[in-house]
């Protein structure tokens, strides 16, 4: 999630198990900025190795484990700084609720977290909302505001209230996405390896969809309104990564073949090579048009510095790609 719903976040969380009424803007600041410290493991990084980073960031940070740990670190800096003159405890309850509600918000993204580590680096993605949603930030922001004006909890009882059902309809529209392409898109056609469901940046009605079949990537934008009946915008098929078919000349014992394994860990092996640079390997789960393959982000390879890392390639690079808009997507004439 976004910096600024991590910070309203911690600080709810923390205002929540808050006991003393007159302490309730010193829970807020310690909740929130608990709330965002998880996201310091983004200075764990490399100059020679680019996925360096990928693997840190939403890692032990994040995880479920951690969480006493990052709230005594987190408390124990704002009592020695500011509070040294009242108990500990509270600034530890504050800290540790605030740091607990990281790991599981971005969870609920499709980015992918490693909840569970170290047990599994496994990435959990549960895809109920997207990385920035105002329904999710602001009415947090409203009831933390209140909620110090007047030093009740009224105001973070009902934004935590609304959150929580928020939250609830992401994963029932998250289901509709999903039953939508079962239903419209494959219809027992050919048998369907995996599906995913991704929703768009502060929309939960307009959904990003994958499905693999028979070595093939089919992408689709998905429409699913609170009211009326579901639609689909096909978009392109593309095939699924395959080193010895598309870069035979990568040997499997060099730093870019490990490298390629690393990105597929990270993208969940939603992996492709980029249509527009046969150059690059490039993340499905993320482009610029909805329905369609201008990936955000992917790793470029040389075959003739094997044995150096590849190149990692965030956001629109270098401006060779155009970011198409999507207005089609709310516009019934396209159906």
């Amino acid at each position: 999630m976004d910096p600024v719903t991590q910070w309203v976040l911690g600080a709810s969380a923390a205002l929540i198990v808050a006991k003393n009424r007159k302490k309730l803007k010193h829970a807020a600041f310690v909740g929130a900025a608990a709330g965002m410290a998880p996201d310091l493991d983004i200075l764990l990084q490399s100059s020679q190795d680019p996925l360096f980073a990928l693997e840190l960031h939403r890692q032990f940070t994040h995880s479920l484990v951690f969480i006493p740990f990052g709230g005594l670190i987190v408390a124990a800096f704002f009592w020695l700084l500011f509070y040294r003159k009242q108990p500990f405890s509270p600034i530890f309850w504050y800290a540790t609720a605030g740091y607990a509600t990281h790991g599981l918000i971005d969870s609920c993204t499709s980015y992918g977290t490693q909840l569970f580590w170290p047990f599994t680096d496994y990435r959990v993605a549960w895809d109920l909302i997207g990385i920035i949603d105002f329904f999710v930030t602001i009415p947090l922001l409203i009831g933390i505001i209140f909620t110090c004006v007047t030093n009740t909890k009224t105001g973070v009882g009902a934004a935590v209230g609304f959150f929580m059902a928020y939250m609830g309809f992401g994963a029932v529209q998250h289901q509709r996405a999903l039953e939508t392409v079962e239903e419209q898109v494959i219809q027992g056609s050919f048998e369907v390896d995996r599906i995913k469901a991704m929703p768009t940046i502060g929309n939960l009605i307009v959904w990003r969809t994958l499905h693999e079949a028979g070595g093939r990537y089919y992408v689709n934008a998905v429409a699913v309104p609170i009211f009326g009946e579901p639609r689909v915008y096909p978009g392109p098929t593309v095939q699924k990564l395959n080193m010895e078919r598309d870069f035979p000349e990568i040997k499997q014992d060099s730093v870019q073949f490990n490298d390629v394994n690393r990105f597929r860990w990270f993208t969940n092996n939603w992996l492709v090579v980029d249509p527009q640079h046969s150059d690059r390997i490039a993340d499905l789960r993320y482009s610029a048009q909805v329905e369609g393959i201008n990936p955000l982000w992917s790793i470029r390879l040389d075959p003739t510095k094997q044995h150096q890392h590849v190149k990692y390639l965030s956001g629109l690079s270098e401006g060779d790609r155009d970011i198409i808009p999507f207005d089609k997507i709310f516009d019934s004439s396209s159906d």
